[in-house]
C-alpha cells in the first residue's frame, strides 16, 4: 500500500515538473500578473494615486520576468534573454520600491529614478555575463522585488484603523515576497518550478483583489468623513458598552483641544463629568445618556487643559462599522450670543412695556367687575343651577381674560409662571370643551386621541390652557380657507422621552416658506386688518420658554400644518386633580358677615363706577359701613368730614392719583395711610412697583378676588377695630 502511495506521488511530483504543466502554469501567472497590471492601472486613473502607476509598471515587468524564465528554461545559455530577464526582475522591484516611497510621503526626483533603472541594468548585465549560476546572480535582484514586499506588507500591517481590507493586503505582501525568494533559492526547475508557479498566481490574484477591497474601503471611508467633517457641531461615535469614544470629528477635536487620536484613546465619561453610570446593562448606559443630552439641558465638557465648556446636544443610536454606537452631537452654547438677544429683545420691548401697562389698566378695570360681580353671584344660595353653571363658566372665561392681560405684562416683563400640579389631557378637554360650538360653526371634523397614561406635570394650567386655544383658534382661521368637507383638525397627547408632547394638526392650506421664518415674531400676523393681534404665537413661545419647554411647527404648503407643544415632565407631590376644568371652579362658600363688634367704615377711592359698586356690594355684605370717592381730591373731602378705619385705593386716578393721597393722609394721619390698600392693574412699570415696594402698603391685583379683598380687608384691621382719627 506504501509503495503504492510513493508511486502516485512520484507520479504527481512528474506531472509537475513536466513541460506542459509548466506552459500551463505560466499562462496562469501571466494572467495574474496582467490583472494585478490592469487594477494598478484603474486605481492610478480613479485615484490619481502616484504609487499605483509605479506598482502598474513593476507588474507588468515583472509579467515579462516570467515570459523571460519560460524562454530560458526552453533555450539555456542565451546571455541575452539572460540580461533581459534580470532587467525585467530587477527595475520590477525598483518600481515597487519607488511606489512604496510615494505611497508613504517620500518621493524621488526624475534623475534618481533613471539612475536606479541605469544601474539595475547594468548589474543585470555583469551578473549575466560573468556570474555563472542564474539562482544565486538573481538573488540581489529578487531580493529587491522582495523587499519592496514587505514594505508594503508593514506599512498595511501598520496602518489605523485596523480594518480587514488593511490586513488581507499586509498578509498577501508578506506571503508573495516570502513565496519569491523561497522559490528562487530552492530551485528554478523540477518540482519546486511547478509549485512555484501554482502559488504565485493564487498570491498575486490575492494582492490584486486585496488593493480593490481597500481602495473600495477607502473610497466609502472618505465618504463617511465627508459627512462627519461637515457639520459644524462636534461629533462622537461612542461604544455602548464601554463608553469608548470610537471616532469623532474635527470639530470636537477644536471643543475639546484633544488631537484624533489622544479623543480615540478615552472614554466620553472622562471628557463629560456630568455623566454619572447608575448599571451596566444597556438600558442603564441609554437612561445616562438620556439624562444629560435632552432638550434644552446643559452640561460640560472638560477640554484637554480641564478647562469646562458649557454645552448642550443630542445622543441617537446609530451604525458604525457594523455595530451600534450612540451618536453624541455636542454644541457649545454661546453666551454672548444670548446675551446679545437678550439685549436686544429688551430694547425692541422698552417701549412696548409702556403701552402694555396702559392697556393692561384699562382692560383690568373691566374685568375687575366682571370678576367680581361673577363671584357675587355664584355665592348665592337661591340661584338655579343652570343658572349657576353660566355663571362659573363666565368666572373662567374672564379669569382666562384676566391671565391673558397678565401675559401681556409678562411679554415685556418675563415672570415666573404660578406652578401646579396639572393633567394636560384635562386642560385639553377644557379648551375643546369651550371651543366646541366654535368647531361646530365651522364644520371642522375633530379628531382627539389623548394618551391614556399620561402622566401629571407642573405646569401653569391657565397659560397651558392659553397656548393650546391659541393653536385651535390659528386652526379655525386656516380651515377657513378649505372647502367644508375637507376642513379637519387633529389633537393627540403622547408622552416623548421626558416630555408631554401634544400635536395640533390641520389640513388648511399650510405656511408658506417666507412667512415661516416670522410666525413666532411679535405683532406679525397674515390674518386680515381687525382679526388678529399677531400676538398669540409669540406669547405661546414665551410661556413655553418659561415652562423650560418648547413649540415649533412642520408645514406642507397647500396640504396640512402640525404644530408641536413639548412639556417638561416634573415629578408632582400629589396626582393632578381638577386643575383647569370649568366646570370645576371652585368659589369659597358664603362668609357671614362680620359681628357688629367688628363693624368699620371703609373709603373706597377709584376713577372707574364698576369697580367701586361691586366692591361696596362686597363689604357692605361683609358688615362694613362703605363710602366712595372718584378721585383722590374727592376721597380728601370726604377723609375731612369722616373718620375712616380703611381706605381701599386705586393707584392710577385723575386730578389726584394714589401715591399723591398716600403722601396727603401720610402727613394728616400717619396710622390712617399705613391703612391704606391699593388696588392696581399695573404693575410693571417700576415707578408703580417701587412706589408699592416703598409704602409697604398691602396692594391687590386687578382683577381680584372678592375672597383675596375680605382677607386683606381682615388682616389690615385686625380683630378689634378702632375708629382712627
Amino acid at each position: 500500500m506504501s509503495l503504492d502511495l510513493s508511486a502516485r506521488i512520484a507520479s504527481a511530483a512528474a506531472g509537475l515538473s513536466s513541460p506542459d504543466w509548466i506552459r500551463a502554469t505560466l499562462l496562469l501567472s501571466l494572467i495574474a500578473a496582467g490583472q494585478l497590471t490592469a487594477v494598478c492601472i484603474y486605481l492610478a486613473r480613479g485615484t490619481r494615486k502616484a504609487h499605483f502607476g509605479f506598482w502598474a509598471v513593476a507588474w507588468l515587468l515583472y509579467a515579462g520576468y516570467r515570459v523571460m524564465a519560460y524562454r530560458l528554461h526552453t533555450w539555456p545559455g542565451q546571455w541575452a534573454w539572460l540580461w533581459i530577464e534580470f532587467g525585467c526582475l530587477g527595475v520590477s522591484g525598483l518600481f515597487l520600491l519607488l511606489g512604496m516611497l510615494h505611497l508613504t510621503g517620500h518621493e524621488r526626483r526624475q534623475s534618481l529614478v533613471v539612475a536606479g533603472v541605469a544601474g539595475v541594468m547594468g548589474w543585470s548585465g555583469y551578473a549575466a555575463s560573468a556570474l555563472p549560476e542564474s539562482v544565486w546572480n538573481a538573488a540581489p535582484l529578487m531580493a529587491l522585488l522582495a523587499g519592496g514586499c514587505a514594505w508594503a506588507g508593514t506599512h498595511y500591517g501598520r496602518k489605523r484603523p485596523v480594518t480587514r481590507a488593511n490586513q488581507l493586503l499586509a498578509f498577501s505582501w508578506f506571503a508573495w515576497g516570502f513565496c519569491s525568494l523561497l522559490f528562487t533559492y530552492v530551485g528554478v526547475a523540477g518540482t519546486a518550478k511547478g509549485i512555484e508557479h501554482l502559488i504565485m498566481p493564487v498570491l498575486t490574484l490575492l494582492v490584486g483583489m486585496a488593493l480593490m477591497l481597500k481602495e473600495e474601503a477607502a473610497l466609502a471611508e472618505d465618504k463617511y468623513r465627508g459627512v462627519l467633517e461637515g457639520t459644524a457641531e462636534a461629533l462622537f461615535l461612542v461604544d455602548l458598552w464601554t463608553q469608548q469614544v470610537l471616532d469623532a470629528n474635527k470639530a470636537a477635536c477644536r471643543l475639546t483641544k484633544y488631537s484624533r487620536e489622544e479623543l480615540l484613546r478615552r472614554t466620553f465619561l472622562e471628557l463629560c463629568p456630568d455623566l454619572r453610570k447608575n448599571g451596566e446593562s444597556l438600558l442603564d448606559v441609554r437612561s445616562m445618556f438620556n439624562t444629560v443630552f435632552k432638550p434644552y439641558s446643559e452640561f460640560h465638557i472638560l477640554r484637554a487643559d480641564h478647562s469646562p465648556v458649557i454645552c448642550e446636544g443630542d445622543a441617537t443610536l446609530a451604525q458604525w462599522r457594523k455595530q451600534a454606537v450612540l451618536q453624541l452631537t455636542v454644541r457649545e452654547v454661546d453666551k454672548s450670543q444670548t446675551t446679545n438677544q437678550l439685549m436686544r429683545r429688551t430694547e425692541k420691548l422698552s417701549s412696548l412695556g409702556q403701552l402694555v401697562a396702559g392697556v393692561a389698566h384699562e382692560l383690568n378695570n373691566p374685568l375687575a367687575v366682571v370678576v367680581g360681580y361673577s363671584q357675587v353671584m355664584a355665592k348665592a344660595n337661591d340661584l338655579d343651577e343652570k343658572v349657576r353653571g353660566n355663571v362659573l363658566r363666565i368666572l373662567h372665561e374672564s379669569e382666562r381674560a384676566a391671565k391673558i392681560v397678565r401675559d401681556l405684562l409678562s411679554f415685556a416683563r418675563p415672570c415666573e409662571p404660578q406652578m401646579t400640579t396639572v393633567d394636560v389631557n384635562r386642560l385639553i378637554c377644557n379648551v375643546l370643551d369651550i371651543r366646541e360650538s366654535d368647531l361646530r360653526g365651522h364644520q371642522i371634523q375633530d379628531q382627539v386621541y389623548l394618551a391614556p397614561d399620561l402622566p401629571p406635570t407642573k405646569a401653569d394650567a391657565i397659560q397651558i390652557e392659553q397656548v393650546i386655544n391659541n393653536l385651535i383658534s390659528n386652526s379655525i382661521h386656516a380651515l377657513d380657507a378649505k372647502p367644508p368637507g375637507e376642513r379637519r383638525l387633529k389633537i393627540t397627547s403622547e408622552v416623548c422621552g421626558f416630555f408631554i408632547r401634544v400635536r395640533v394638526t390641520d389640513s388648511g392650506p399650510g405656511i408658506l416658506p417666507a412667512v415661516q421664518e416670522k410666525i413666532f415674531d411679535p405683532f406679525f400676523t397674515t390674518k386680515a386688518p381687525g382679526k388678529g393681534t399677531g400676538l398669540g404665537l409669540s406669547i405661546s413661545n414665551t410661556i413655553m420658554e418659561e415652562h423650560h419647554g418648547r413649540i415649533w411647527f412642520e408645514s406642507q404648503p397647500g396640504r396640512w400644518t402640525e404644530f408641536y407643544v413639548e412639556l417638561p415632565i416634573v415629578a408632582c407631590e400629589k396626582p393632578a386633580e381638577t386643575v383647569g376644568a370649568p366646570v370645576d371652579v371652585q368659589i369659597e362658600p358664603p362668609v357671614a358677615a362680620v359681628s357688629p363688634a367688628t363693624e368699620g367704615r371703609i373709603l373706597i377711592v377709584d376713577d372707574e363706577p364698576g369697580i367701586r359698586e361691586v366692591l361696596k356690594d362686597v363689604l357692605i355684605c361683609s358688615g362694613f359701613v362703605v363710602d366712595t370717592a372718584a378721585n383722590g381730591q374727592e376721597a380728601l373731602e370726604r377723609i375731612s368730614s369722616n373718620r375712616y378705619d380703611l381706605i381701599i385705593s386705586d393707584l392710577c386716578m385723575p386730578e389726584m392719583d394714589g401715591p399723591a393721597l398716600y403722601e396727603t393722609v401720610r402727613n394728616q394721619d400717619a396710622r390712617l395711610a399705613d391703612r391704606i390698600i391699593f388696588v392696581t392693574g399695573d404693575t410693571v412699570s417700576p415707578k408703580s412697583r417701587g412706589f408699592l415696594e416703598r409704602t409697604g402698603n398691602r396692594w391687590l391685583s386687578k382683577p381680584f378676588n372678592i375672597r383675596d379683598v375680605e382677607d386683606t380687608v381682615h388682616d389690615v384691621l385686625g380683630r378689634s377695630l378702632q375708629p382712627v382719627g
